[in-house]
């Protein structure tokens, strides 16, 4: 049986099949839920692909990229910041007196150090360990190593002191 023909916009005779502006309305509306659900993934509002019934496959949060270590002067401002027996690295981006986990990927080791100083001019250097936390690490040899690195929040820190108490007990002009 044959099909009634039909014109479409441009007044072209055209077959039973579905007009060509009106698959393209149907493509734009498909782009823009598919965008929307996209971006509000991207900003935490809940959706299909963050809910798993299986948690133990979960990677731990974190950056993943290179390290290098250099040796920290006894006096300098950096070791200054850091508390005694505290191990620095330097960030660009992380916040001074941030604490952040170390993990070297290649053996498992991981260290906590606190971020005391910035500069890094490599692109490819994620952080700069001082030479004890790289020591502890293992990396020593190698100079670089593929690592992960997770800030610590404040109030789950590991090993982490109270502010000492002031001795003075009255305010001095």
């Amino acid at each position: 049986m044959p099909t009634a023909r039909t014109s479409d916009r441009s007044g072209q005779k055209t077959s039973g099949a579905t007009p060509p502006f009106v698959l393209n309305r149907v493509r734009k509306i498909a782009a823009t839920i598919l965008l929307g659900v996209t971006f509000s993934c991207a900003i935490g509002e809940p959706c299909a692909a963050q809910y798993s019934l299986d948690t133990a496959s979960k990677k731990p949060r974190g950056k993943v990229g290179y390290a290098v270590w250099y040796v920290v002067p006894p006096n300098s401002l950096a070791r200054r910041r850091a508390g005694k027996g505290e191990y620095t690295a330097a960030h660009n981006h992380l916040r001074l007196g941030a604490m952040v986990r170390v993990t070297y990927l290649a053996n498992g080791k991981s260290v906590i150090v606190r971020i005391t100083d910035r500069g890094i001019k490599d692109k490819r250097i994620l952080i700069d360990l001082c030479k004890e936390a790289a020591a502890e690490l293992g990396m020593l040899r190698e100079g670089t190593a593929r690592v992960r690195i997770e800030e610590l929040p404040d109030d789950k820190r590991v090993g982490a002191e109270p502010a000492p108490e002031s001795k003075a007990s009255t305010a001095h002009p």
